[in-house]
């Protein structure tokens, strides 16, 4: 029951998502051609990645890593460079690391829901929140 609702919420949600085995980060190192890395050096910047850091609002809760995004905006002089390299790679090679994939969502019970059975629920029982880890 559990990874249907999981599986319905990233279908809703991210509809092209596709999901790579663990093995495939080398192999889609090796296919990233120089086209692909300057496609992501132009996409991934140092300004855009400080602005979607400023963007957060900093006392979030931690995802599954623990860091808040306070921590990242306090010390984004030492983050960014490192992010910077991380994402411009992920998007070169079109790979994910598995630690970045892995989520904990918390629904939390909002007055105008009267039901919490599937992503985008509207009507019915209040059921109360869901746990996933």
């Amino acid at each position: 029951m559990k990874g249907e609702i999981l599986e319905l919420s990233l279908t809703t949600h991210f509809p092209n998502l596709e999901v790579i085995e663990e093995g495939a980060a080398l192999a889609a190192a090796c296919r990233a051609i120089c086209r692909d890395w300057r496609v992501a050096a132009r996409v991934v910047t140092y300004r855009r990645v400080e602005w979607a850091i400023d963007s957060f609002a900093p006392y979030k809760s931690p995802g599954v890593d623990g860091i808040f995004t306070a921590l990242l905006q306090e010390g984004w002089r030492v983050v960014v460079p490192y992010l910077v390299r991380m994402l411009c790679t992920c998007l070169a090679t079109g790979y994910i690391q598995a630690i970045w994939r892995q989520v904990k969502v918390v629904f939390i019970p909002k007055p105008s829901r009267n039901s919490y059975c599937g992503p985008r629920d509207k009507a019915g029982h209040n059921s109360g929140p869901f746990y996933w880890t």
